[in-house]
């Protein structure tokens, strides 16, 4: 497992590899360049050889002159053995010792020895034989030895300022390329220290048009981070209102409760007379059926947040907004209610959980005016969206009260009603992806609550 940090286990293997390269490289080449030296000497003593034989015929069997005259004054170093043991040797800084008591024997057909290299490397030798006489021809390899010694020196020198400039190079590259990855670790630490509202910073310019797989990893980060944070402000909003929700459902079903439980512990100790029990049991009717409402109301609410998806046919909103006006003249029937709408106004919807919106918006119309007080209702086709619109000519609402209307358990002054209507008018309207809204009507004051929904053909 590797226990380096990311940015130096990336110099170190590119320093590494960057070596591999340059001792690969070197090795070739120094062996290339002397094996390119070792050939250019052997064709040199292979030329010194035939240009030796083709001397010593000229000058018929003199075999010291004519050698001399070859090898004076190069390089070279001759060694002539003669058939009875006599040795001449020609050339400038001889070993010690003759080389040809080391060489191969020359071929007795006449041709040149293969080269060879004797005393340790130091001489380059080919053998020959002319007349009766062994002829040794050799060249020294300190000229192949010190270029090749100096390649290798140059070779040294050069790799290790390349690798010098190399690490510096990587290492400045690396820690500009990676500081987002410190960014990002510097983030999740804060992040895991509590601060939920952080961000990678990132370049404006890279956040569109991502360079890099570090830009596009910063992108994906902070995208992921704005999903936990809505996910997590969704979650305390959600805990919030649950708590909310909770606390005023409590309260809610505790006026009740209290009421019926006092006029229960009335009538159990005989503290009411005849004359006031049927007030009384009224009373308590009264309250039991309010709190039946009021849990009616909050199931209702419940089914809507689990199950959102409500039944998805072609409504008529006309036929909806006639009927529920139908039903608001049949329990008051003084009520002056003006209607307009379209022949047809068709929605994709659930056509129960529509009525129940138009029912809650005209109950808040007899809960909250007089019975005399005008009512309207309008149908208005707009686009790829149907409005209607519940408007009277009432009190109207107070501002402060009209910015949390649509909460639960939200009432206007002392009315009687659950505080739910306008609740679960809004969750059936999300539930349809519509939109609604409240505010003030024009011309004699009063209220308009207004909704908007999707066309069946949009």
């Amino acid at each position: 497992m590797n226990r380096l940090p990311l940015r130096r286990s990336l110099l170190v293997g590119m320093v590494l590899l960057t070596t591999v390269a340059l001792l690969t490289a070197g090795v070739v080449s120094t062996f290339a360049l002397r094996a390119y030296l070792l050939a250019r000497t052997d064709d040199q003593l292979s030329a010194a050889a035939a240009l030796a034989r083709q001397r010593f015929e000229v000058l018929s069997g003199v075999p010291g002159g004519a050698f001399h005259a070859v090898v004076t004054p190069t390089d070279y170093l001759v060694e002539i053995r003669q058939q009875d043991g006599t040795l001449t040797r020609l050339g400038s800084a001889p070993p010690a010792e003759p080389l040809l008591d080391r060489a191969p024997a020359p071929p007795r057909d006449g041709r040149t020895s293969p080269p060879t290299t004797l005393a340790d490397g130091a001489w380059r030798v080919v053998t020959l034989r002319v007349g009766n006489a062994a002829v040794l021809i050799a060249l020294p390899l300190t000229p192949v030895r010190d270029t090749v010694r100096r390649l290798v020196l140059l070779q040294m020198t050069g790799g290790a300022v390349v690798l010098i400039l190399l690490a510096g190079f990587a290492r400045a590259v690396l820690v500009r390329g990676l500081r987002p990855l410190d960014r990002i670790t510097e983030t999740a630490t804060a992040i895991a220290a509590g601060d939920l509202g952080r961000q990678v910073p990132v370049d404006p310019e890279r956040a569109r048009r991502p360079r890099t797989e570090v830009d596009r990893l910063t992108l994906a980060v902070n995208g992921m981070l704005n999903g936990l944070q809505s996910a997590m402000a969704a979650r305390i909003r959600s805990e919030r209102q649950v708590r909310d929700f909770m606390a005023d459902a409590s309260h809610e079903l505790r006026t009740p409760l209290t009421s019926i439980r006092g006029y229960l512990h009335l009538l159990r100790h005989d503290m009411v007379g005849p004359e006031r029990r049927p007030d009384v049991l009224r009373r308590s009717d009264e309250e039991a059926t309010r709190m039946s409402r009021l849990l009616d109301d909050l199931l209702y609410l419940a089914r809507l947040e689990a199950e959102p998806q409500l039944r998805r046919d072609t409504v008529d909103l006309t036929v909806v907004a006639r009927e529920s006006v139908a039903d608001l003249l049949a329990g008051q029937p003084d009520r002056p209610v003006a209607l307009r709408c379209p022949p047809r106004a068709p929605v994709t919807g659930d056509e129960d959980a529509l009525r129940q919106v138009l029912a809650n918006l005209l109950a808040n119309v007899r809960a909250h005016t007089a019975p005399t007080d005008p009512v309207t209702v309008a149908v208005t086709p707009l686009g790829d969206h149907v409005e209607v619109r519940v408007s009277d000519n009432g009190p109207g609402i107070d501002p402060a009260l009209g910015e949390r209307a649509f909460d639960r358990f939200s009432r206007a002054g002392t009315g009687s009603g659950s505080g739910l209507g306008l609740a679960i008018v809004t969750e059936i309207v999300a539930a349809h992806d519509g939109t609604v809204g409240l505010g003030p009507a024009s011309g004699n004051g009063g209220t308009v609550v207004w909704f908007r929904l999707p066309t069946a053909d949009s």
